[in-house]
């Protein structure tokens, strides 16, 4: 058995660094890919973050049907409790269980909110796990002591989410040695690739999906090596640093060339991202303009983070926010995203139900007039979206009330400051909503460029390329320009019934300890401080 489709995924991949690779023979197999298929811009979701992201392209469906919402979340509407993303919390069935239902096997590797691992009839090993969880939260049981056994140079920490090393990736941390920082990155995707071609040879299945998520981590840290409107050729330290990530991506496209070799042809193959990337110059401390303009108060044990720290959360279970004199508090920075304090809601305190859209219409105005560049009095903030502009489904009331797009699409900070501003020495990547899409496969044609696609379109067109029926309700579509039109003469879309829900796989007993664990994690990357 060969797999039919392939998820290629590459987290935070952009044609802004993905081109100039190519245009430098970093990524030869890369280039050939994009000659023998067809590439379009992939917009994410709003905001554009890795969890609801991926969670969208395995479903088919936006954050506000599937649930997932964020890196942390509230338990419900009405609960003030916060919890690290998991696979409880996905609400709409995933591609793999699509599939499932029709007679075939599935895969999944690396994917975030996978944890536990549904119970598909395949394999599932999920990303964002430590090595000590992640023999318990795997699917089936006994699939890391099999790896273990049978593997040779299986190494599950090299495989699994390092703190020590993640850590380097603190916002703003400056490095003396990139090299040992990188070269885990290598280590680790080979792992995750080792892992795949292991099980296809053991346990195929026909659709396999696998996430290489050290792209989007050198982003973050090394934006200014990677992004061509910042090179500097004359110096030979900036060429230096850019030549060592460069051979992350060198190894990274060897496996996309292994990939095709394998399994090119007959398989359809799908590079994509659940977000693409930019550089961000600015750090706007939107809790602190939401102070000073008199929507928070502080608990007076709160204290002031140093003027233009560059860590964007200080993240706490515990909300540091008198809740009786807040009306509006950002969560978690990566969200970007403001609740506002709803009497009756989440206790009681808050605005009357009855002033909640003259109030939230009220801040809206506040943050696009009043949150300004204290330079040229330009805006910060270039939109302001409602809950039901991007989280419409039936957990919208678990979303934030508002979420805020930066002008340079950087994550807000969380932090207490004297000031609500401040400029980065350099820049750090940040997400952008233009992610990468590159088929190659049967029907598919070649060298070719369509216009935007969304997130969502991935799971129908894969359904499609595997010739199974589409559920008739999902929110995607399948993409019909990548094919020839006699292919798609030959092949009409066949559509099936509705999606189940998702399955809502139990954790065991002293889980809560690996919600620490990621969390500290998830501080490390950036997302969290």
């Amino acid at each position: 058995m060969k797999p039919e489709v392939i998820l290629f995924g590459l987290d935070g991949a952009t044609y802004t660094v993905m081109n100039d690779l190519i245009q430098h023979g970093v990524m030869p197999h890369l280039e050939r890919f994009m000659r023998e298929g067809v590439r379009a811009k992939m917009v994410s979701t709003v905001p554009p973050l890795t969890p609801p992201a991926w969670s969208t392209l395995v479903t088919g469906r936006s954050p506000g049907h599937h649930g997932i919402l964020g890196f942390v979340q509230y338990a419900d509407a009405q609960s003030m409790s916060v919890q690290l993303v998991n696979s409880r919390m996905l609400k709409a069935e995933t591609i793999w269980s699509m599939v499932n239902r029709h007679g075939k096997r599935a895969g999944s590797l690396n994917f975030v909110g996978h944890q536990p691992a549904p119970k598909i009839d395949g394999w599932v090993i999920p990303g964002w796990v430590s090595w000590r969880w992640m023999k318990q939260l795997s699917h089936p049981p006994g699939i890391i002591e099999m790896l273990k056994s049978d593997l040779p140079g299986f190494d599950l920490k090299r495989l699994a989410l390092d703190f020590d090393e993640e850590k380097k990736a603190i916002v703003g941390a400056v490095m003396d040695d990139y090299t040992s920082w990188i070269v885990p990155h290598i280590e680790r995707e080979q792992q995750w690739f080792n892992v795949l071609c292991h099980m296809m040879e053991r346990e195929p299945a026909e659709l396999v999906g696998v996430v290489f998520d050290g792209v989007d981590k050198l982003q973050h840290l090394l934006w200014s090596s990677l992004d061509p409107a910042l090179a500097k050729p004359e110096s030979e330290e900036y060429v230096r640093i850019r030549g060592q990530v460069w051979e992350y991506f060198r190894s990274v496209d060897e496996i996309l060339g292994e990939t095709v070799r394998r399994w090119g042809d007959q398989a359809t193959i799908l590079i994509c991202s659940d977000h693409g990337f930019t550089g961000s110059w600015e750090i706007l401390y939107l809790n602190t303009w939401l102070e000073h303009n008199g929507f928070l108060t502080w608990k007076p044990n709160i204290a002031n983070a140093p003027d233009g720290s560059t860590e964007l959360d200080d993240f706490d279970l515990f909300l540091p926010f008198v809740p009786e004199t807040t009306k509006a508090f950002v969560l978690n920075s990566s969200s970007n995203g403001i609740f506002i304090h709803v009497k009756g809601k989440r206790g009681d305190w808050g605005i009357q139900p009855e002033q909640y859209e003259s109030f939230r219409k009220e801040l809206t105005h506040a943050l696009l007039t009043r949150c300004a560049d204290p330079e040229t009095g330009e805006p910060l903030i270039k939109r302001v979206h409602t809950r039901e502009e991007i989280f419409d489904g039936p957990h919208m009331e678990n979303a934030p009330d508002l979420t805020v797009t930066l002008r340079d699409h950087g994550f807000v900070s969380t932090r207490r400051t004297n000031t609500v501003y401040a400029k980065r020495e350099i820049p750090m990547g940040t997400h952008h909503p233009d992610g990468i899409l590159i088929a190659r496969g049967r029907g598919i044609r070649r060298n070719r460029s369509i216009d935007r696609v969304s997130i969502m379109d991935v799971a129908p067109t894969a359904l499609y390329a595997m010739h199974l029926p589409v559920p008739a309700d999902l929110q995607g579509r399948v993409v019909k320009e990548l094919y020839t039109p006699q292919y798609m003469a030959e092949h009409p879309i066949v559509w099936g019934s509705k999606a189940m829900l998702g399955p809502a796989p139990t954790l065991p007993p002293d889980a809560p300890e690996e919600d620490v664990e990621v969390l500290e994690k998830m501080k490390a990357l950036g997302y969290l401080e």
